[in-house]
């Protein structure tokens, strides 16, 4: 199936810069913080089970206007109105990162009249980059997270907040506009390769900053900044040392969030336990009992996902938390597991300082492993032999960077299957681990 033309692929203007037609979504993003906290509070499993599933009326409506799902449902013998509860869907087909990839323009529900389409393209860090259709609230809806966020850190946001996305990546755009659907604040987007990111950071005084773990280092490398009141982490692993680190220099809570760019936020790391994810329900549905994440997103969108595998590993059970939280929460997350590589001289380097190298280049599938103390082997899947030179040359210099002074990389092409089937491969291997 073609794209249909109305799509333009990332239009990044006409989206992030209109902010005259936020105003009508700000309601919206009220409702959407305000039944996140509801349900961060729900004791009664039986209620909050009772809730998600009248959410299925309208998702299996916008199954059956999806051309993939209706006919990927009919090819079992089944139809959208089979899922009538939460425990119908084990028996529906599971749908993996590949199979989007391959079939992302029949996913969506598309009015041909709908404008407000765009689409964006995932990082493919970890594995096949996937174009993701988005409608005008997916690409808000950060917004109305953050306001959840605040609330789960204990922040109180002022009036008119300054919100900053902190880019570690070359080549990165950069603007400043107007942000009515929080609070009528304002954001940022500033790249920290430019030589005066500190002194617009220092002008811009954010309440809050988002950005990677790379993004974060540069923070704290500064001295002197005024201090947001709130970081937000995502897309990497977020080591226990930058964590530290950051709260030291920076003293603001930090506050890890797991989201795909298919799915949009699905959980958030709990504040008094790591490596506990609270899962961000009503808008989605991550399967308990599993070892892999599953999820259903129930917020309305353009883009219904049913069985969505990103790829990560985790185990969903529910749970009362002593931070509070009440519902859902995913522990054992392996999809951006912890993984060190050791100098020459002993020193330990947190591997995905090197994730930002792969950002740049179209890969199926990467992994990279420290073999000696000055040998990585380097494993693609899906790179053009175009592709790969400039890749290990940014690869090299960025280790070299890191504390290597003569660092080898040997290049292996081999089949996606070689990485893993099905779910995303870890894309980093210490020293000793193969």
């Amino acid at each position: 199936m073609s794209r249909p033309p109305h799509l333009g692929v990332a239009p990044r203007a006409r989206i992030r810069r209109d902010t005259s037609s936020q105003r009508p979504h700000i309601e919206w993003a009220e409702s959407i913080a305000r039944d996140l906290a509801r349900f961060a509070r729900l004791p009664d499993e039986a209620l909050a089970r009772a809730e998600l599933e009248a959410r299925l009326e309208a998702f299996r409506a916008a199954l059956r206007d999806s051309p993939f799902h209706a006919q990927r449902l009919h090819a079992a013998g089944l139809h959208p109105g089979d899922l009538r509860s939460l425990e119908d869907l084990r028996h529906l087909p599971t749908l993996d990162r590949a199979e989007l990839a391959r079939s992302w323009d029949a996913v969506p529900t598309l009015a041909p009249e709908n404008a407000e389409c765009v689409v964006v393209k995932s990082s493919g860090t970890t594995g096949d980059p996937v174009n993701v259709v988005r409608d005008r609230r997916d690409c808000l809806h950060m917004w109305a997270g953050l306001r959840f966020f605040a609330e789960r850190a204990g922040v109180e946001l002022p009036s008119r907040p300054r919100v900053v996305l902190l880019d570690a990546l070359p080549g990165g755009l950069e603007y400043s506009v107007r942000l009515p659907i929080l609070y009528d604040g304002a954001l940022h987007r500033i790249s920290v390769l430019r030589a005066d990111a500190r002194e617009r950071l220092e002008r811009v005084k954010p309440a809050v900053i988002f950005s990677d773990p790379e993004g974060l280092r540069w923070l704290v490398e500064q001295q002197g900044l005024p201090a947001p009141r709130l970081l937000l982490s995502s897309a990497q692993h977020l080591s226990t040392e930058l964590r530290a680190a950051l709260g030291r220099v920076v003293g603001a809570p930090v506050l890890n969030y797991y989201a795909t760019t298919e799915t949009g936020p699905l959980a958030w790391e709990c504040l008094a336990h790591t490596g506990h994810f609270h899962v961000m329900a009503p808008d989605v549905w991550v399967e308990p009992g599993l070892q892999e994440v599953v999820v259903t997103r129930l917020r309305p969108s353009v883009l219904p996902l049913l069985r969505y595998r990103p790829g990560d590993a985790g185990t969903v059970r529910r749970d009362a938390c002593s931070c509070g939280f009440q519902g859902w929460t995913l522990e054992g997350f392996g999809g951006r597991g912890a993984c060190h590589f050791l100098t020459p001289a002993g020193r330990a380097v947190d591997a995905w300082q090197l994730a930002w190298v792969f950002k740049h280049h179209t890969l199926r599938a990467f992994r990279l492993t420290q073999v000696e103390p000055e040998r990585f082997a380097l494993e693609l899947a899906g790179a053009s032999e175009g592709d790969t030179g400039p890749l290990c040359e940014r690869l090299t210099a960025a280790l070299r960077n890191l504390g290597w002074e003569r660092p080898r990389v040997d290049l292996r092409h081999v089949a996606p299957a070689v990485l893993g089937t099905g779910a995303k491969p870890l894309p980093f291997r210490a020293l000793g681990s193969g």
